[in-house]
C-alpha cells in the first residue's frame, strides 16, 4: 500500500517524514512527491500553473502502481487542491482510483488575492502570511539567507493558489474521505464544501492548533491513516 503525499505552498516532501515513521509499521509507505522547483528537484523550474502540477504529480503516481496494488493520496493545504486536480485526471483516464483520499488544512474555497509577485508589498504579504501560518520561526523574520531562497517558491505557489478557480473544478468522486482541520485553522462549515467533490463516505476530525496541527497531532492522525487504510483489525501503530 503507497500513499502518495502532496505537501503545501512553499513545503517539500520532508514535510512528511515524521509521518513516515509513524506508517512503516504498518505497511504503508508514504511516497511524498516533491514539486517542481521544491527540495530534490529545485534545479527545476517552477508549474506555470494547476494543469501543469496536476500532470506532472498525476504520472508520478500512475507510474508508481502496479495492476494489483491500492494506493491512496493525501494532500496537506496546497496539496489538497493537487489532490482535487489529480483525481480529476484519474476518472478522466480511467485508471485504477485510489481507496482513499486524505485531506488537511484547505477549505475547497477560492482565493483571489491580487497582487503584483514581484512587487515589494507582495513580498511582505506572503512573508506574513507564512509566519501566520506558523510556517517558519518567528526568528526567520529578518533573515536575509532563508528568504532569498524560499520566498520564490513561496511566491509561485501562492501564486498558483489564488489563480485557480473551484467553480471550474469538474470532479464528482465515490473515493471516500477523511478530512482534518482545526476550527481555529479551516472552520469546519467552510470545509463541508469538499463534499461537492467526494460525493461518498466523508468523515471529519478535528484537532487543535493552527494551521500546521499535524506537528503535534501526526501520531494521532497517523493512526486515523491506518484505521482507513489497513482496517481497525490492521498492524496499528
Amino acid at each position: 500500500m503507497k500513499l502518495f503525499c502532496f505537501t503545501y505552498a512553499g513545503g517539500t516532501a520532508a514535510f512528511y517524514d515524521e509521518l513516515k515513521e509513524l506508517l512503516f509499521p504498518s505497511g504503508i509507505e508514504i511516497r511524498a512527491i516533491d514539486y517542481a522547483g521544491h527540495g530534490s528537484r529545485r534545479s527545476e523550474e517552477l508549474y506555470k500553473n494547476f494543469d501543469d502540477l496536476a500532470c506532472d504529480l498525476y504520472k508520478t503516481v500512475i507510474n508508481e502502481i502496479y495492476d494489483q496494488e491500492e494506493y491512496a493520496l493525501m494532500g496537506y493545504s496546497m496539496g489538497t487542491i493537487a489532490v482535487a486536480e489529480v483525481m480529476k485526471l484519474i476518472c478522466k483516464e480511467k485508471v485504477k482510483q485510489p481507496v482513499h483520499i486524505f485531506l488537511a488544512a484547505h477549505e475547497p474555497a477560492t482565493k483571489k488575492e491580487v497582487l503584483n509577485p514581484d512587487s515589494k508589498e507582495a513580498d511582505v504579504y506572503i512573508k506574513n502570511l507564512v509566519m501566520r501560518f506558523g510556517g517558519v520561526p518567528e526568528k526567520l523574520l529578518k533573515n536575509e539567507v532563508f528568504w532569498r531562497t524560499y520566498l520564490p517558491l513561496y511566491k509561485g505557489d501562492f501564486q498558483l493558489i489564488w489563480k485557480y478557480d473551484f467553480s471550474k473544478l469538474e470532479l464528482k468522486t465515490d473515493v471516500p474521505a477523511a478530512i482534518f482541520y482545526t476550527e481555529e485553522d479551516t472552520p469546519r462549515d467552510k470545509l463541508c464544501g469538499w463534499n461537492e467533490y467526494f460525493v461518498s463516505r466523508n468523515e471529519y476530525y478535528q484537532f487543535e492548533g493552527n494551521h500546521f496541527f499535524i506537528k503535534k497531532h501526526c501520531k494521532e492522525i497517523a493512526e486515523i491513516i491506518v484505521k482507513n487504510l489497513k482496517g481497525r483489525q490492521g498492524n496499528g501503530i
